[in-house]
């Protein structure tokens, strides 16, 4: 019927915590979504590693953490601001044409064009979408 375990009464707190535990370890090892991949880009997010066409990428942790909360939010239009506020390691007094300019060494060391995209969208007057 699809259960993983089954406790019957009386059973101690302890064990059932230590089953509960033993669940979500299993549940994590088998997660979906720790590699992303779209055409030739792989995204490892456990081990922080890109690669195009079998190629590793190297990026820095900025231009990583805009790439993976792009890649999760793939398809949904992510406004600036939003960016900025998931970023935290911007400086706060940056100004969002930040984001622009992560954006751009992004695609550069993606091989994107911003006029005809592959990867990342431009929403004019609103922020980025990742389309692949």
């Amino acid at each position: 019927m699809g259960a993983d375990d089954y406790l019957p009464k009386p059973f101690e707190p302890r064990e059932l915590v230590a089953r509960m535990q033993s669940v979500l370890r299993r549940s994590r090892k088998d997660a979906p979504g720790r590699v992303f991949r779209a055409g030739d880009l792989e995204v490892d997010f456990d081990r922080r590693h890109v690669s195009l066409d079998g190629a590793e990428v190297a990026l820095t942790s900025m231009e990583f953490a805009l790439l993976s909360l792009l890649t999760r939010n793939r398809g949904v239009v992510l406004s600036r601001d939003l960016i900025f506020e998931r970023l935290k390691g911007l400086d706060d007094d940056s100004f969002d044409r930040s984001i622009d300019v992560l954006v751009s060494r992004l695609r550069q060391k993606l091989g994107d064009d911003p006029r005809k995209p592959r990867y990342i969208k431009t929403v004019r007057g609103t922020g980025y979408a990742f389309t692949a």
